[in-house]
This record gives structure tokens, C-alpha cells and sequence, in this order.
């Protein structure tokens, strides 16, 4: 009964978004239903005892159920849904798309056949893939510009584009000489929260703009890729910065 309650809240409370990837909402709302269902039956099929010491043996599995339930209840209630700045610096920020652990370097292409034929290749048209903005900028993600910067091919569709994105400010504690930077940063997900890794991108301002931490912005500017400490990586040059309400996921996946 405690953990059916605390799913089925989770659940109907649309929390479950901040906590867990989308494949797995259902089975977890079909998990709170067996739960409770089972309570129900052992409730009711409690028997041997009188009708007297059945209600005083029900009275007290109630009443040890809310010193177990009422904490519990308590801690999910006031529970924050967004992890801070704190717990987002010390699992580590991901700068580049090779420490992400979902990363598999991209295969090459297939070799030749016995008659030297490959086949014939099937270019890919960018708009098929890339969403725009009416104003046709690129709606890129974190993990996007990461991505971009690993693969050469993927980067031609991202590099001095305009492109729009969302993230978290943080400030850069770091490499950052001169401050007109900071991370933009979006939690990127495999499974649940547990495995949740901080994904994040650098901004170049003109004015050094700042924010709260881990306040949600939305940032439009040109998408580069400069070589910086021997490694490729994804810088955005901004044009505006505007605080944004947060999103209803917060994760990506």
C-alpha cells in the first residue's frame, strides 16, 4: 500500500517526468494499480480471528502504516523535482560528447563488395532532421552541439548557423578568462534520475549577462566549434538571453 500510494502520486501528479525516461511511465502507473489492487485483497481477505481482535489487528497495521508512510509522504511531498547547482557540479559536467557513457564512436563505412561496388550513396537533406524556428533558426539541444563537434559531418549542419536552445545557466568556474562565458546546461538521461548526467555547452555574451544559477534561459545565437586546450568543442555565440519558466521535461533523452 505505501509504495502503490507513492507511485500512483508520482504518477498523478505528473512528477514522474522529473524523475523518470517516458518508456517506462506506464509500466510504472500499472505497477501503483497491482500494488494498491493487492493491498485491497490482503485487506480483506484477512481471516481466523474474531471480529473484535480482527479490528484491533487491522487498527494497528494502520497505525504502524502511517508512522512508515507519513515520513514518506512527507520527504516525496517537499522533494525538489530539479537537481541544483550543487549536485549538477559534482556529478561532473559532460563538454564533451565522448564522456557521456550513451557514446559509441560512429562506424565507418562498409567496404567495397567483391566487384568493387558500395553501392549507391543516399544523400540526407538536413531539414528532414533539423527543426527551425519561425524565424528559421536551427531548435538545437546540448547534447546536439556535442554531438556536432565529435562528427565532422554532423558539425557542416550545425557551424555559424543560427541556432535556438534552452538550458540552465551556471556559471563557468573555469576557462574562463576573460567572463563572458557560462554553461548552459541540460540533464541528460538513459534511464531515471539516478543516471541523470549535467550535459553542457558554452556561452559567449557580449556583457558577461548572469542569472541565478540554474536558472532556465532560452539562448539564440551562431552555433561554433573552436579547437580550444587541443580539443574540439562547442561554443555559442549569443545574441540574446532571455529567462525562460522551466520546460515541462527538464531532461533530455
Amino acid at each position: 500500500m505505501v509504495w502503490g500510494v507513492v507511485l500512483a502520486y508520482f504518477c498523478l501528479s505528473g512528477r514522474i517526468i522529473a524523475y523518470l525516461h517516458p518508456a517506462f511511465h506506464v509500466y510504472t502507473a500499472i505497477s501503483a494499480g497491482v500494488l494498491l489492487l493487492l493491498a485491497v485483497v490482503l485487506l480483506l481477505t484477512v481471516g481466523g480471528e474474531s471480529a473484535v481482535s480482527k479490528g484491533a489487528s487491522l487498527s494497528k497495521q494502520v497505525f504502524a502504516s502511517l508512522i512508515l508512510v507519513g515520513p514518506l509522504l512527507a520527504a516525496t511531498g517537499i522533494s525538489p523535482s530539479e537537481f541544483g547547482a550543487a549536485a549538477v557540479e559534482n556529478r561532473g559536467l559532460v563538454e564533451h560528447i565522448s564522456d557521456l557513457p550513451a557514446f559509441t564512436v560512429p562506424t565507418e563505412p562498409a567496404l567495397p563488395t567483391a566487384d568493387g561496388s558500395i553501392g549507391p550513396e543516399t544523400p540526407i537533406d538536413a531539414a528532414s532532421y533539423l527543426k527551425r524556428t519561425e524565424t528559421g533558426k536551427i531548435k538545437a539541444e546540448t547534447v546536439d552541439l556535442l554531438y556536432a563537434a565529435a562528427e565532422p559531418t554532423m558539425r557542416e549542419d550545425f557551424e555559424n548557423k543560427d541556432v535556438e536552445l534552452i538550458g540552465q545557466f551556471l556559471p563557468m568556474r573555469s576557462g574562463n578568462p576573460t567572463g563572458d562565458r557560462f554553461n548552459l546546461v541540460r540533464m541528460f538521461v538513459m534511464c531515471c534520475a539516478a543516471d541523470a548526467r549535467p550535459v553542457a555547452v558554452a556561452v559567449q555574451t557580449g556583457d558577461g549577462a548572469t542569472f541565478p544559477d540554474m536558472t532556465w534561459v532560452k539562448i539564440s545565437g551562431r552555433a561554433t566549434f573552436p579547437i580550444e586546450s587541443g580539443r574540439r568543442s562547442a561554443l555559442i555565440v549569443a545574441d540574446s538571453i532571455q529567462e525562460i519558466d522551466a520546460p515541462p521535461e527538464t531532461f533530455i533523452y
